[in-house]
């Protein structure tokens, strides 16, 4: 089952018209390597060096920003609870957000693509985190404060902006259930459900033991990824991309939700037990999302005559 919209997506953006500046990198070659990584990154003959790098500075990017915009929301709203402050910090970390802050620091001008890498928010908000993570490698630990006082800066009327809707969306909504969340969850004693639940609200699940039926539940739902990749192709579309994130857990209780993304456009998500699992889900409701029939698979030549023979059968080909 797919995940409900965040409460932000009906908010646009906020738009701001100051302008900011970009960060003048002293070690032009690390900045240099930051924008090929980018392009790299998204082609199939991509080097695993620059992949590396940028997985590299994207993770330093993501955990300056996770932890420079906890401080500021916490020192901002002292007084809100945390519910509150997670939704905001969930609309300060959106991809669209960092593709937003990304196009308005101009750094899609400085990677060459063949096709407009300025749409692509995929793209953008990659490139975003994994410049923090450059500027945090060039100026090192003594160097945060600078970092935190610059980034703080720019997020401070973006927080305020949304703390604002998030305080009318509640008022306008008071019984809407908490908004799902992929975090680290309490590590009081509790049964393995209800530490799913409280991961997840709207998963239902099956136990998360690697027994005979979980086993066969994965090679039920394994053929959805191979589908969806036959189907983008023989229809000439966008290679499907998949980006995952776990809960924080370790053992039976991780929960894992892959996200299927085309041309920078997230189609669908789904949340399993196991990394495999949650792509072949999500590519199911990827399937489902672009339209197409699961039962009347659109395929030729001697494998179409051969489903055409089980349909009307009803035997197996051998």
């Amino acid at each position: 089952m797919s995940a409900p919209p965040p409460w932000y997506s009906i908010v646009p953006i906020p738009e701001f018209n100051t302008p900011i500046a970009r960060y003048d990198f002293k070690n032009k070659e690390l900045e240099q390597l930051l924008y090929a990584s980018v392009v790299h990154e998204r082609s199939f003959a991509s080097s695993p060096e620059q992949r590396d790098t940028f997985e590299a500075l994207t993770w330093v990017g993501s955990s300056v920003l996770r932890g420079l915009t906890t401080v500021l929301l916490a020192s901002m709203f002292p007084t809100s609870r945390k519910k509150v402050l997670n939704d905001i910090r969930q609309a300060l970390e959106d991809k669209a957000f960092y593709a937003h802050l990304s196009r308005r620091l101009g750094l899609h001008n400085h990677i060459s693509l063949t096709y407009p890498a300025g749409e692509s928010d995929h793209i953008l908000s990659g490139l975003f985190t994994a410049y923090v993570g450059a500027i945090q490698r060039e100026l090192g630990t003594d160097g945060f404060p600078t970092i935190s006082g610059t980034f703080c800066q720019l997020l401070k009327p973006y927080a305020e902006a949304y703390k604002s809707h998030h305080d009318t969306y509640m008022t306008a909504n008071p019984h809407l259930p908490p908004t799902p969340i992929i975090s680290p969850v309490s590590t009081a004693p509790s049964s393995l459900a209800a530490r799913q639940q409280q991961v997840y609200p709207i998963l239902q699940t099956a136990p998360t033991s690697d027994s005979g039926a979980a086993k066969l539940r994965r090679q039920h739902v394994s053929v959805y990824t191979s589908r969806l990749m036959e189907y983008t192709a023989k229809c000439k579309l966008p290679q499907p991309s998949f980006i995952y994130k776990d809960n924080g857990c370790q053992g039976a209780s991780i929960q894992w939700c892959a996200t299927v993304s085309m041309s920078g456009t997230d189609i669908a998500s789904a949340v399993a037990s196991t990394k495999l699992e949650a792509k072949h889900l999500a590519s199911r409701d990827a399937l489902q999302a672009i339209g197409s029939s699961i039962h009347h698979w659109p395929v030729a030549g001697r494998r179409q005559k051969k489903l055409q023979v089980r349909r009307t059968t009803g035997g197996m080909l051998h």
